[in-house]
């Protein structure tokens, strides 16, 4: 990232997790009377661990950036870390039992998607297609061919 935004461009932009921050919107959510914190981040599952271990009061992070897809959430102090995969593979279902403020108990499952037992939206397939329709020979144009396999977890 510091190539694609150098720092004379962008002087006070720093990248790293802001422990300090995410505690201070916790907080702030809690204030105001939220029941459940839920953290959507890109920062990859290892990170989003060390954030559970490091700032209270977050119930459940929905953990990206890493692609990997848990079947059971990892549970670090009382904060849930859930990763779903990647490129919709999967999706997870998360049924939560909230009560007084309060996680009680929750149900999580990993769901395969399957895309050739799903049967697309035919509107959503449409309008895909049609967007997609100008542009489809520059789409469609081979631009290298590789001599291996190419493998992408």
């Amino acid at each position: 990232t510091p190539i694609a935004n150098p720092r004379w461009m962008f002087p006070n932009w720093s990248f790293g997790i802001r422990e300090d921050e995410v505690a201070k919107n916790v907080a702030t959510a809690r204030a105001e009377g939220a029941d459940l914190v839920v953290l959507l981040s890109h920062n990859g599952f290892d990170v989003d661990r060390a954030m559970a271990a490091r700032v209270p009061g977050i119930d459940i992070i929905l953990a990206g950036h890493t692609h990997d897809a848990l079947p059971e959430p990892v549970i670090v102090g009382k904060t849930l870390v859930i990763a779903s995969g990647s490129h919709g593979k999967f999706i997870t279902r998360l049924d939560l039992d909230v009560q007084d403020g309060a996680l009680k108990s929750y149900r999580h499952r990993l769901i395969p998607v399957f895309s050739d037992v799903i049967s697309p939206d035919a509107e959503m397939a449409k309008m895909i297609e049609d967007i997609r329709a100008p542009h489809l020979g520059e789409l469609t144009r081979e631009l290298a061919t590789a001599e291996g396999l190419l493998y992408r977890r």
